[in-house]
């Protein structure tokens, strides 16, 4: 019955609502008996090729409406006599995303893409759809080193790759430096390291500390297995928000350099630390040419396309792929990154995502006393672990309001987690007094 149910990513609709919808009409009809178990939250992800995130927050919406009961190690089962209800599934529900880290569309206009589509076309008409002499892809490279400067990092076009699917480079690059082998962080987006295991890769998560990696964990790590990657984010990690302490940093990078394995450093966040810490990349502090570092551009600033912005270390451009030409979504990311609409945009979600980071960290903590709160030097989340409370009751004030968190076991390959990550990207002026309003009724929860 679940091969039945069609998710459509080109739908703005999010897919944790079309999950539920699909679910919901599936039991509406009788498809799913009442009383009946549904997949366990891997099972489904894995037979609908969707993140677990998307899973858990569709099973709560529909818990929230009462058509699922979740049972504590046992599973979600369809409620007695709801195949009977009237119900319309609902494709707009008014739920409040705090599980994503992709910014509202409205920061991304449809006139946007017709304002640098026309500006194309006026300059370069129909040259605008080749690049026979490769001079297109050299301008979007330097284009790219200056994003890449704006985030501190020094790079040169020679070493910028521009893949739109990072899956595909990802290959690549595993190709280059063979090891069955990759270590990454205890809790992190499970979006690669899935896919790496599937295809066969070893997987070890190494634990985190407030310094960052567990070094003294990597070390037995690296005496006994042949490790050929390490993937972590130096500063405000997903989910923890933790930053590498500059100890942890130059460590890491000397043990790179001893044992012959490549860190691969996820910088995407890089805007959101509010901290007056200078943090330095790691690849800024690498002479050694063990650092590839990466940016997940368009999930922050050009959702619609999938551009992730790459910078090798000297030891490995000449060995990486290069795209052999550039198409006319090349020109539009170009002429994007040379624009003032993209400072613009990028200026109004560093200051509201502040602004929003300061309220709930406010409100935050009023509840300190039931919570420990991560996160304290700014990102874009804050990550939590109810101390007094149960987790029961910390999600449930959440689902009352109809605002969806992701619980912490979508950020590892344990099956338990007690921490949650709360997401700002998506509260607005309309959505953080709801937010702030939630908060303050946690604050007033008590220990059953």
């Amino acid at each position: 019955m679940f091969c039945t149910i069609h998710l459509s990513k080109s739908d703005p609709t999010p897919l944790y609502i079309q999950l539920a919808s699909e679910l919901a009409h599936l039991i509406k009809i009788g498809e799913i008996p009442e009383r009946t178990k549904l997949p366990t939250i891997r099972t489904l992800s894995r037979k609908l090729k969707i993140n677990r995130d998307t899973v858990v927050n569709a099973y709560k919406v529909l818990e929230n409406q009462g058509l699922v009961v979740a049972h504590v190690g046992s599973g979600t089962y369809v409620s007695p006599l709801t195949s009977q209800k009237d119900y319309e599934p609902e494709t707009n529900l008014q739920t409040i995303s705090c599980s994503t880290l992709s910014f509202n569309k409205d920061y991304f206009p449809t006139s946007l893409i017709t304002q640098l589509t026309e500006q194309i076309i006026a300059l370069e008409g129909w040259g605008a759809f080749s690049d026979p002499l490769y001079r297109e892809r050299n301008l979007l490279r330097q284009s790219i080193c200056q994003f890449f400067k704006s985030v501190g990092i020094m790079t040169t076009p020679a070493q910028i790759r521009f893949p739109k699917d990072f899956c595909t480079f990802l290959l690549d690059l595993l190709k280059v430096h063979p090891s069955s082998t990759i270590c990454v962080e205890a809790y992190h987006d499970l979006t690669y390291s899935s896919f790496l295991r599937s295809l066969g890769f070893k997987i070890i998560e190494i634990p985190l500390t407030d310094d960052g990696l567990d070094l003294t964990y990597l070390e037995k790590q690296l005496q006994t297995e042949h490790i050929g990657f390490i993937w972590v984010s130096s500063y405000v990690q997903n989910p923890t928000g933790i930053s590498y302490s500059p100890e942890c940093k130059n460590r890491l990078i000397e043990l790179a350099h001893l044992h012959h394995f490549y860190i691969i450093e996820d910088g995407t966040l890089s805007d959101f630390t509010y901290s007056h810490e200078c943090l330095k990349p790691l690849y800024t502090l690498d002479s050694h040419g063990q650092v590839i570092y990466l940016h997940h551009f368009s999930k922050l600033y050009l959702p619609p396309l999938q551009y992730t912005f790459i910078a090798l270390p000297n030891s490995l451009h000449k060995k990486i792929n290069d795209p052999v030409a550039c198409t006319f979504n090349e020109r539009l990311l170009h002429f994007y990154l040379e624009s003032d609409a993209l400072g613009s945009i990028r200026q109004e979600i560093i200051e509201k995502s502040y602004l929003a980071y300061l309220k709930v960290y406010e409100a935050l903590s009023a509840a300190s006393h039931l919570l420990e709160i991560y996160s304290h030097k700014g990102s874009l989340f804050f990550w939590i672990k109810p101390t007094k409370i149960s987790s029961e009751a910390f999600y449930d004030c959440f689902l009352r309001h109809h605002i969806i968190i992701s619980p912490g076991e979508v950020f590892t390959l344990k099956s338990k987690c007690t921490y949650f990550r709360l997401s700002l990207a998506h509260l607005d002026d309309h959505t953080l007094p709801l937010m702030i309003d939630c908060l303050k009724e946690l604050s007033t929860l008590e220990m059953n």
